[in-house]
């Protein structure tokens, strides 16, 4: 009895801890979002998030800042529609 509720309990808290990571309000996730519909989706990164993040904690739309900041300090170069052709 001790071993399924062991198991049990491993499950649940497994469980929440994953659906903790894929929460679409997180500010991080619209971060990524916004910087995915302008094209600059390999520029991300959580040390230059939690930096901008602290930078822009006064700004009315907190993603739409963390976001531009990165555009930014991103190289031209960087942007993921620089592959296409048009």
């Amino acid at each position: 009895m001790q071993d399924f509720l062991i198991t049990n309990y491993l499950i649940m808290t497994t469980r929440q801890n994953n659906t903790r990571k894929f929460n679409p309000f997180l500010l991080s996730e619209q971060v990524k979002n916004i910087l995915k519909s302008k094209g600059f989706t390999s520029i991300f990164n959580y040390t230059d998030y939690e930096y901008f993040k602290e930078d822009c904690k006064e700004a009315f739309n907190k993603a739409l800042a963390i976001a531009q900041r990165f555009m930014d300090d991103a190289e031209p170069t960087q942007n993921d529609l620089n592959d296409y052709i048009f």
